[in-house]
Parts: structure tokens; sequence; C-alpha cells
């Protein structure tokens, strides 16, 4: 990658910073140098004008010139470049001038006439080769005054650095991903770029352009229409091209070129004139599928792979009346893996797209205007014609401790996250020892704690890391029993929290009584062949009668209050082994007070579901045929789901079971204990844009429960839609064989305040999806 200091400036102000410290900084944050040479110009080397230009009298192939260079008189110079009568101002090297190679120039005599200088190239300057002929200049330098040195223009007066980067640092693969680690090491802000193109189409480019999408897309892409006019790229753009290695001949893949190398961004341009049908629309459509880089095609012929190369049939040129300007980027493991399985040819782009291109579309497509407009009057579209996928940012999170004993040196919070926060990375969830850290788009190498330690170490530099002897330390290793040991303890507190005592009950029990109740107990061969009593004559195969017992000593006590929980194992037939939670509520929810005159409420379905879901988090349920044993009262009991699977049952206990424990009405429940313990729950941001609720009530079938509606619901997806629940069951006779289900919806986005336009759709969307698979109707 080669860079030089002018095109840095344009980014971040290294004006205080000399070239040897460049150098050294650069060595230091992992970007070495290959090379850094200084370009000057020789002395008495001059702006000239030309102001006649005619045939040598005595050669076919050289030209006569009268070149103004600010002294008395023009300056009679013979010149053999075809170009010079094009030309008005030119660089001259005056008599006396001692140009590159030792090449000094005197006074000579050329086929009979007399010259006094030379009008130059470009590499007779000591620049590097801009095309035949010499170089003729323009305002893109500066104000052209005639004899002024060359030596005043800072065009030509540069730093040109080129280095050596590594695979994975394709974000340093522009000038400005380098100011990027450049302002990261120098606590320097990059100078912010905003530009907005001077002439703009009256006619918009979605009346010109359809974009379709099929399949699964894996890139963004944007597209933008263009007019040049009379574009001839600026000598100061030439300069900069040829000094990076990217000097091209035409003045569209100059601008390309010019844009890609400043931003990164990765742009193309086709003939828009042979794109277009006899309607005079362009008609695109863009196929993808999953972890493949995506295709652009017009009709069945293929313009593009997006990433990777381009149907060169359909490559702008400079005889183009409408260029379509692509800018584009695709994850660079996508293209890798494309082409290798594909054995697709690439193009020279792809060099940049496969190492990690800019993903910021809009900030390229600003500069190639930019670009455009500094080469001759251009036309753009207003806006652009996009396709972006939906890509959740790479977030990791960092233990302080363990990134240092990685560095092998105390580096404080504070310096971390400034160095991280200056490198573009987003630091939140910051604790003394722990932070979450979100990975810009543009560094696709950042993966784990060693790349984030890697970043804090090259911009504190390795020369700066203290040595010390190796120390090993054994990492203290947790076994997943000592886990879920944690998530045990922490259910039981959250349990105890909530009003539940726990209970420890025998893993025994009687199997007349599980037989009764229609629970399994130990077959025949792996019964109990001794058991302490014959109340205990099997192994229990659920947590529930054993609590219920509980509650019946308690009752006995006179406890008129008796919510129970317990943590154990239960047995099947075979005897195979299975951790189970239940809980039982009892009675009254609370003690007689002040508060509810003495007369407590009895505890009922609603309040024992609110108990045990601010233990178990979020449940599902779901309604029930016919009850799992003979406990549950049959219209009292319902099938519990976590994230959608079954995990077990709650509900009321029957009342002829009740009168025969001699307990009070009480309800019960039994959970499957490793799906409500298993996960962690990850944290999501909160919107700072006010929300809304909505109502919505509808018509369906008498016998559809709502877990059908919540199913429907559940698989929409809207991103202003962040929960539903409902608030009303009605029916009576003049509803006939329909009922009316009432849901509450709450919409809020998290970019931007809704508006009523963004609600009527939302809601227009759900009910025409109930209508669709429930047969729902709007009440």
């Amino acid at each position: 990658m080669i860079v030089t200091r002018r095109w840095l400036n344009e980014f971040i102000d290294i004006s205080d910073i000399d070239d040897n410290r460049l150098y050294e900084t650069f060595n230091s944050i992992g970007l070495e140098v290959d090379s850094i040479n200084k370009l000057t110009m020789p002395d008495k080397v001059v702006i000239g004008r030309v102001v006649e230009c005619g045939k040598h009298p005595d050669a076919d192939k050289l030209n006569l010139c009268k070149v103004d260079v600010g002294e008395s008189e023009p300056l009679q110079i013979v010149c053999g470049a075809s170009n010079v009568v094009d030309a008005e101002y030119v660089a001259v090297a005056t008599v006396g001038a001692v140009l590159p190679g030792d090449f000094k120039i005197k006074p000579a005599k050329l086929r009979g006439v007399d010259s006094f200088g030379m009008i130059c190239s470009s590499s007779e300057l000591g620049l590097p080769d801009m095309g035949k002929g010499i170089m003729i200049l323009d305002d893109s330098i500066g104000e052209l005054v005639v004899g002024k040195s060359l030596l005043e223009y800072e065009a030509f007066n540069d730093t040109v650095i080129e280095l050596e980067l590594t695979a994975n640092r394709g974000d340093c693969l522009s000038v400005r991903g380098v100011a990027r680690d450049l302002a990261g090491y120098f606590d320097k802000e990059l100078k912010r770029f905003s530009y907005s193109a001077r002439h703009i189409m009256k006619i918009g480019i979605a009346r010109e352009l359809s974009l379709h999408s099929e399949g699964d897309i894996e890139c963004d892409i944007k597209f933008m229409l263009a007019k040049p006019k009379e574009c001839i790229t600026p000598i100061s753009m030439q300069i900069l091209l040829a000094l990076c290695g990217e000097y091209k001949d035409s003045v569209i893949d100059s601008l390309l070129s010019y844009a890609t190398h400043a931003t990164g961004v990765i742009l193309r341009a086709y003939n828009a004139d042979k794109l277009r049908k006899e309607s005079g629309k362009i008609d695109l459509t863009l196929k993808g599928e999953k972890n493949s880089a995506s295709v652009l095609y017009k009709d069945d012929t293929q313009l593009s792979v997006v990433g990777i190369m381009m149907n060169e049939e359909y490559k702008a040129d400079i005889n183009c009346s409408e260029i379509l300007i692509e800018a584009s980027y695709t994850a660079p493991e996508i293209l890798v893996d494309t082409v290798a399985d594909k054995k697709l040819k690439t193009d020279a782009l792809y060099y940049n797209s496969s190492r990690g291109s800019e993903p910021d579309l809009k900030f390229g497509l600003d500069y190639l205007q930019k670009g455009a407009d500094s080469a001759g009057d251009c036309e753009f579209s207003e806006d652009a014609v996009k396709i972006i996928k939906d890509r959740n940012s790479k977030k990791i999170s960092v233990d302080i401790p363990k990134l240092n004993s990685i560095i092998g040196q105390e580096i404080s919070r504070t310096t971390i996250h400034k160095i991280l926060s200056g490198l573009g990375f987003e630091i939140s969830k910051s604790s003394d020892d722990r932070f979450s850290v979100t990975v810009p788009n543009y560094r696709h190498d950042i993966s784990n704690v060693y790349d984030v330690a890697e970043e804090v170490l090259r911009i504190i530099g390795i020369n700066n890391i203290v040595a010390k002897p190796l120390e090993i330390i054994e990492k203290n290793r947790l076994s997943n029993e000592a886990k879920l040991f944690r998530k045990r303890r922490d259910i039981r507190q959250r349990a105890v929290s909530a009003g539940f005592y726990e209970a420890v009950t025998y893993a025994f029990a009687h199997s007349n009584r599980l037989k009764e109740y229609g629970f399994a107990i130990l077959k025949d061969g792996v019964e109990i062949l001794n058991p302490i009593v014959d109340e205990m004559d099997t192994l229990r195969s659920t947590l529930m009668v054993n609590l219920l017992e509980s509650v019946k000593r308690n009752r006995s006590y006179g406890k008129r209050v008796i919510p129970l929980f317990e943590i154990g194992s239960v047995f099947d037939e075979n005897r195979d082994e299975q951790e189970k939670i239940s809980f039982v509520f009892s009675g009254e929810i609370e003690e007689p007070t002040i508060t509810n005159q003495g007369k407590p409420t009895k505890i009922d379905f609603a309040e024992f579901v609110a108990r045990v879901t601010s233990i178990t988090g979020e449940l599902q349920l779901r309604n029930v045929d016919k009850t799992p044993n003979g406990l549950f009262h049959p219209y009292q009991c319902a099938e519990v789901l976590k994230d959608g699977i079954s995990i077990g049952y709650l509900g009321q206990l029957h009342p002829s079971i009740a009168e025969e424990f001699d307990i009070d009405i009480t309800y019960i429940a039994e959970f499957d204990l490793l799906p409500l313990i298993g996960g962690i729950k990850q944290a999501e941001g909160v919107s700072n844009f006010q929300g809304v609720y909505k109502d919505l009530s509808i018509l369906v079938d008498k016998n559809m429960q709502y877990s059908a509606i919540d199913n429907t619901l559940s698989k929409i997806e809207d991103k202003i839609l962040q929960r539903f629940f409902p608030i009303d069951i009605y029916s009576d006779e003049k509803l006939g064989d329909k009922k009316s289900v009432t849901v509450r919806f709450y919409l809020q986005s998290m970019q931007t305040t809704l508006s009523d336009k963004d609600i009527e759709q939302t809601m227009q969307n759900i009910l025409d999806r109930l209508s669709a698979e429930c047969g729902a109707e709007l009440r």
C-alpha cells in the first residue's frame, strides 16, 4: 500500500509530525515501512505559459514555442512533444537547472534553431511516468503564477511511503484507513468529510433504475447515475495516482481509482447506454445464495459477481454519455470461499475486497463526486438505489486482567478504552474489570480478546513493554457441574426472594400412591428389594406428591400460607434420573394484616403463575385436552413451554386430592430443571424513541385457542413490533360461532420516532397475517 504525506493530510492533520517520526510510527503500529522517499523538484524549474507554438522550420516532429516564464521576453524553446500544441501552462526547466540523472539544461541549437530551456514531462522531473508527452499544468495544484518555482507547490513536494501490509489488514488498503490508524496512535481526530455534487439530475434515479433481489443477498450495494461532460483528470490527481502506482490513462478509470485508493470503497462503472431497455429504463436483478457472493444481472446477462469481477463488455469508457456507478461491500470470507468453490476469475479490485474493503459506501460515492467535480462538469443522481444486508456488529467481552496478562504488563482501563475508541471500536457495558467492545465492520480480522490485546499492544508499542521472566499461572478450570451448581443456587435464591420456602424430601415414595395418581414406578428387575418402610418402596417419579405431604404437615401445624419448592431428582421406570423443580402454593397468598383487614385472599391461578414466572422468567402456557396425571384439575391445567420447548405442567390441584390431603385450595407445578437454567439472557439495546400501544380486536372461530394466534404473531418479522399480549376474550350469542379476542401491541423503533404511516402499515400487516392464517376478521 502506497500513501503520500499530502494525501494523508487530507484526512488527518500531520503537519506537526516530521517524516522520521512517521517512519518510526508506522513500524511501531505494525504497518511496516518498505520505503520512504522525499519528492522534491529541481531548482530553476518554473511554471511557464505557452504564448505561441508553431512547427519547427526544419523538422516535422519538432515544435517551436515561445514560453513566458516571467522574464522580460518569452523564451524560445524547441519541444518534441506532440501535446504541446494543446498546452497553456507547463513545467519549464530554465537554463542552469539540473534534472534527475545529472541532466544539465544549457542553451542549445536544435536543427539550426536556438532553444533556451526545456518543457518537461513528468518522468524528466523525477515523477512517475504520466503518459506520453509533456506535463500540462492546471490550477488544481494552486494558483498558476508564471515564473513561480515548482518547489513552492505542495503537489510537487511530497513524501511517498510504501507500507508492507499483512493479509489481514485490509482496512489499511486505503489512505483514509492508514490515516485512521495514525489518528488512533497520535490521539487525533480524523477530519470530517462531507460533499454534495455541484450538479444534480432533475429526474430521480428511482424513475431511471429498478433494482430487484432474489435469494439471500450477502452484500451491500449502491448505484448512482452520472453524466460526465468534458472531464479531464486534474494534474494534482494525476500526480497522486502516479506516486501511488495507480495512474490510469482514462479519466473515468482515474476517478474510480482515486476514490477507491482514498476511501477503500469498491467502485465500478458500467456503460449505462448499454444497460437501458427500449423503454429507456435500466432493469437489474441481484441474485444470491446463503454464504456466497451475489451476482448482478441484466435480464439473463451477468454483469458482475459483486466484489469479484465485472463483465468487461459493459465497462464504462470516456465515450459513454451516461455511467452507472456501483459501490459495494461483501464480507471477505464470503468472497474468498466463493472464488475457491466456483473457480471464478477475478479482477484487480478483488485484491482489496478479498482482504476487507470499506463498508461505508456513501463515503466512497461522495468522494468520487468530489473528484468528478474537480475534473469537469458531471451531473449525478441525487439519491442512490441500494440493497443493504442486515448484519449484526461483532461484540467481544474483554476481561481487563486477562488482556493485561496477554500483553504482559498492567495497562489502565482508561488507556485501553482510549486506544480502542481511537481505532473506531465502541466501548459499552463497562465495569472495573470487564467491558464489551463492538468491533467496527471494517475490522473483519478482530474476533477474540487476543486480537483486541494485539490492537492495544501495537498502539502502545512493543518497545514500551517492560521485559520480565515468563510466568505460567494455571487457569481456574470450573467444571460443568460447578457451573450448574451456581445456576441451581441462583434459582433457589430467586425462589426464596419470591416468598417460597425450600423443602427437602426423600427420594423414595409409596408405589401405590404414585400408581393411583398416574405416575410411573420402577419396573420389575430394578425395583427396591428392601425398602426402609412400606411407604417408601419405590423411587419417586415426581416431586409433587412428597411436597403435598409437606403441605399437609404444615396445615396441621396451623399454617395458612404455604408456598414450597423443591429441586431434586426423579426416576423413570428404568431408574433413569432427571432433575426437576416443583412448586406448590396452598391457602392464602399472605398472612392476615391490617392492610387486608385480616382477610387475605386465596391463591388463584393468575397469582400462582405470576409468582412462578418471577423465578423462572417468561414462560408460555398452552391448553391441554387431557391432564398429564391425576393431581391436576381438568379445567385449570396448562402445558408450560420455555422458548417453544415443553418443560412441564402447571395448574390447580384437583379438589378431590386436596380433600384427600385435607388441605386448602392449592396450585402445583413441576418443570424440567435444565431448560430453565441452561441459557444466558442477552441484554438488548433500549430505544431512545417513544413507543406506542395499539389494541386490535378480532373475531375468530369460537374453538380456536389463543396459542394459534400467538404462534402466528410470533412469526411476523417487523422491526417496530416489540411485544404483544392478550387483554380480553369475549363471546356471546350475538357473535354466534365466533369470539372476540383483543390483543395489545407495543410498537417502537430503535432509529426514529414512529410516524402514523409506520404504525398503520405494521397494524395492517398484522391484520393481514391473522386473516390469512387464523381466518380473523376485524371486529
